[in-house]
C-alpha cells in the first residue's frame, strides 16, 4: 500500500523547473510588482524556497492560528476520517458534544526570515518552524549556497533594511498567491509552495547529502519523514548493490618480504603463471 507520502512526491520542483520559474518570477515582477514588494524580491523568494527547503510560513511569517486535531484512535489525527465527523457547509464538525479525542493548540504568530537572522560568515540561516505551541519561538538553521547569500546581501544594502526587518516584505497570503501565478504562466499546474521542499529535499538527496544532515536541513523531528526521500537516491543505491552482487577478483595481490615483488596470489595460494616467469627473468 502507497503512503500518503509517497503519493505527495509524484511531483516536485526539480532544478530545471526552478530555473523556469526564476526566470517567470523576474519577468513577470516587472508588469505587475505589488506596492509592497520590492524589486527583485519575486526571484529572490522563489530562490529561497528551492534552496532552503523552507516552509512558505518559515520565509515570510504566518499569522496566529488556532488548529484542532482528532486522535481518535486509527486515524492518525486527521479529523475528517473519524465517523464522529460530519460535513457541514465547506468544513467538517465533530458531531460528539465533549468529545475526548478532540484537542486543539494555537500556532503563535511569527515573523519570516529577518536580517537578523542570517548569520553571513557560516552561511546560515535561522528559520521557525510551523507547529509553535509555546510562547517562545524556537529557530533551527538551515545552511544556503553561496550564491544565494550574496543575493541576499545585495538586497539588504539596496533597501538599507535594518536588523528586525524582514527580507521579504510580502505576507503568507500574497506568498501563495504568487507562487498561483507563476504556476498559471508557466502550466506547472502541479505546482504548490510545499512542492519546493520536496525539490529541495530530492536535489540534496541525489546530489550525496547524508539522511542525518537533510533531516536536520528540512526540521523534521521523525527520521522516518526524511527517509522517504531515500527512494531517489538512485545512484548511492546502484554503489551499494554492485559492492555486493558485483563479481569478486579471483586473487589477490601480495609483497614478498624478501624480495619485494608484488604477486598474485590465487585462491588456491598459488601464483599465476605471468607473476612466475616475470620474477625468473628478473
Amino acid at each position: 500500500m502507497v503512503s500518503e507520502a509517497m503519493k505527495n512526491l509524484s511531483t516536485f520542483v526539480s532544478y530545471e523547473d526552478f530555473l523556469k520559474l526564476e526566470k517567470t518570477a523576474k519577468e513577470y515582477e516587472v508588469r505587475a510588482i505589488r506596492k509592497k514588494a520590492r524589486k527583485g524580491e519575486y526571484s529572490l523568494f522563489v530562490r529561497m524556497l528551492f534552496f532552503t527547503g523552507a516552509r512558505i510560513s518559515e520565509v515570510v511569517g504566518s499569522n496566529r492560528r488556532v488548529y484542532t486535531q482528532c486522535l481518535f484512535p486509527g486515524f492518525k489525527k486527521r479529523k475528517g476520517n473519524c465517523p464522529k465527523w460530519a460535513a457541514q457547509r465547506d468544513d467538517k464538525v465533530c458531531i460528539e458534544a465533549g468529545c475526548k479525542s478532540l484537542t486543539s493548540y494555537v500556532q503563535k504568530a511569527h515573523h519570516g526570515i529577518r536580517v537578523k537572522d542570517i548569520v553571513f560568515n557560516d552561511r546560515i540561516i535561522a528559520v521557525y518552524g510551523k507547529n509553535v505551541k509555546s510562547d517562545e519561538l524556537k529557530a533551527r538553521t538551515v545552511i544556503i549556497d553561496s550564491e544565494t547569500l550574496e543575493m541576499l546581501r545585495e538586497h539588504i544594502e539596496r533597501y538599507s533594511l535594518r536588523p528586525n526587518d524582514k527580507i521579504i516584505s510580502l505576507n503568507e497570503n500574497g506568498a501563495k498567491t504568487l507562487v498561483n501565478k507563476l504556476r498559471d504562466i508557466t502550466e506547472l499546474h502541479w505546482l504548490t509552495a510545499h512542492k519546493f521542499r520536496h525539490g529541495h529535499a530530492v536535489y540534496c538527496i541525489q546530489h550525496g547529502m547524508d539522511i542525518r544532515t537533510l533531516q536536520q536541513q528540512l526540521g523534521h523531528s521523525d527520521l522516518g519523514t526524511t527517509a522517504v526521500y531515500l527512494q531517489f537516491a538512485v545512484n548511492e543505491r546502484k554503489k551499494a548493490y554492485d559492492k555486493v552482487f558485483s563479481k569478486k577478483p579471483d586473487h589477490v595481490k601480495v609483497q614478498c618480504p624478501s624480495c619485494g615483488f608484488n604477486f598474485r596470489l590465487c585462491k588456491n595460494h598459488e601464483m599465476e603463471l605471468e607473476d612466475r616467469l616475470s620474477t625468473m627473468f628478473q
